[in-house]
Formats: C-alpha cells, sequence, structure tokens
C-alpha cells in the first residue's frame, strides 16, 4: 500500500491512497483525513486503508490523478525526528539557506514511520512497530539543519523485497552523485536503537541509516533522490529541490 498527503488550506493537509504506478489516488477522508490520525488508530484504518488501495488497482474504487507537485510530506508535520519534532519541508518544496552559508550539504536516506512502541524493546517488536517507509533529506548549512524533507509516497514494509538491496539514487542538477545500498532488514534494528532509550509514539519518524548518501551541494543546485524497485519504477516518488538563498 502506498500512501501520500496533499497538499490543502489545514497544516496537516488530506490523506490519499496512491496506486502502485505513482500515477492515480483515492481520497479516504471518511477513514482518516490525515495521515496521523491513520497511525493513531492503525489497527482500524490500516486494513480499511489496504482495502482501498486494492480497489484503485482493481478499478473498483473511484481515483483522480496523482501529482507528486502537490504532495507534502507524508507527515508535514511529526512527534519525533531525529530527537525533536518539528515541520518538515514539502518533497518538491524550494530548500532556502541563509545568505553566505557555507558547507551546505544534503544527506539522504530510508526512513520509517512506527507505531506505538515501548521502550527497550527487542528486535521482532521493533519490526512489527514499522507501519511505513519513506525516503528522507536533510539539508544543511554551516552544520545546521535548515530544512527536512521526505518523499511524496510512504509505503508499507511488503512494497519492498524483504532482504534485497536496493539502491538510492541521487542526481545533484542532472549529475549522478555515488548511491547508497540496503534493505528493509536495516529498519528493525535502527527502530530498536531509537527506542532503546525513550518510548516512541505513532507517528514517529527514524531515520534507519540504510542507503545514506552525502553531497556538497551550492546555491543553485537541483538535487533529486529517488529509488527504483528491480524492475526500474519508482518506489516512492522523487524528493526533487532546488537550493536557493533567503528572500529569492
Amino acid at each position: 500500500m502506498k500512501l501520500a498527503t496533499l497538499k490543502d488550506s489545514t497544516r496537516d493537509g488530506k490523506l490519499v491512497v496512491v496506486s502502485k504506478d505513482l500515477t492515480r489516488c483515492s481520497e479516504v477522508g471518511h477513514i482518516a483525513r490525515t495521515l496521523q490520525a491513520a497511525l493513531d488508530d492503525w489497527a482500524h484504518a490500516g486494513p480499511r486503508l489496504a482495502r482501498v488501495a486494492i480497489g484503485v488497482e482493481t478499478g473498483a474504487q473511484p481515483t483522480m490523478r496523482f501529482h507528486e507537485h502537490d504532495a507534502a510530506s507524508p507527515l508535514p508535520r511529526g512527534f519525533f525526528w531525529a530527537g525533536g519534532s518539528g515541520g518538515f519541508t514539502g518533497p518538491r518544496d524550494t530548500i532556502s539557506v541563509p545568505d553566505g552559508a557555507s558547507n551546505v550539504s544534503t544527506t539522504a536516506q530510508l526512513a520509517v514511520i512506527v507505531d506505538d512502541l515501548d521502550v527497550q524493546v527487542g528486535a521482532d517488536e521493533a519490526k512489527q512497530a514499522v507501519l511505513l517507509v519513506l525516503l528522507a533529506n536533510d539539508v544543511s548549512a554551516a552544520g545546521a539543519v535548515v530544512a527536512t524533507s521526505f518523499s511524496p509516497v510512504a509505503v508499507t514494509p511488503d512494497e519492498l523485497d524483504d532482504g534485497v538491496d536496493l539502491s538510492l539514487m541521487v542526481r545533484r542538477s542532472g549529475k549522478p552523485v555515488d548511491g547508497g545500498k540496503g534493505n528493509a532488514k536495516d529498519c528493525a534494528a535502527a527502530v530498536a536503537v531509537a527506542a532503546g532509550k525513550r518510548s516512541l509514539v505513532a507517528g514517529s519518524i527514524v531515520a534507519t541509516g540504510s542507503c545514506l548518501v552525502s553531497s556538497a551541494l551550492s546555491l543553485g543546485d537541483t538535487v533529486r533522490i529517488e529509488m527504483n524497485d528491480r524492475t526500474g519504477h519508482s518506489i516512492f516518488g522523487a524528493i526533487e529541490q532546488r537550493v536557493e538563498t533567503r528572500g529569492k
């Protein structure tokens, strides 16, 4: 199952189920208005959303065209990300850095959204708590993170081939950057580490370190981050952002 959040007049957008080929989507406000609402009641909302996903593929569910440019990060704001909560930049939004900023860089990797999880759980519990997988990107300047964004689409773990290495493709102004490889098995270990000193609430986002790619950036660069399945089709859609000075 693939889920996305479309931008609207609210802070948290509206949840949609997206087709496997990322071309169509179906509104699911009757199940959950937002992704966070679905995560808060995943035991009931998850199976209902999965049935909608089947309907999207079979044609039994009404759909509309899905445009990645209309998507916010799947969770426009979250309870926990790398030690703090906050708002996240949309996957196609421009990244603004301070005028004269030095050492601008991008760091991309796989991340996961988890269910409620007690502190110091084992690997099996951590794996069961992984509800969704997505791509994450941090843009830093002068050693400080200025923007965090996520892929247009978050997917359930069954959309990934467990144990099969996948490559994260990063392009800087059209030129490829050496990609990082990893697989879904890496996710559970990262979740267990994150829960080692604190409990996690539904909707917490955990950086896995899997498929990690870092690259220096210059003002005016456009960074594109994507991951394809073994057939060459995009799994999460693309993060594609231009770096500019604030005020432009």
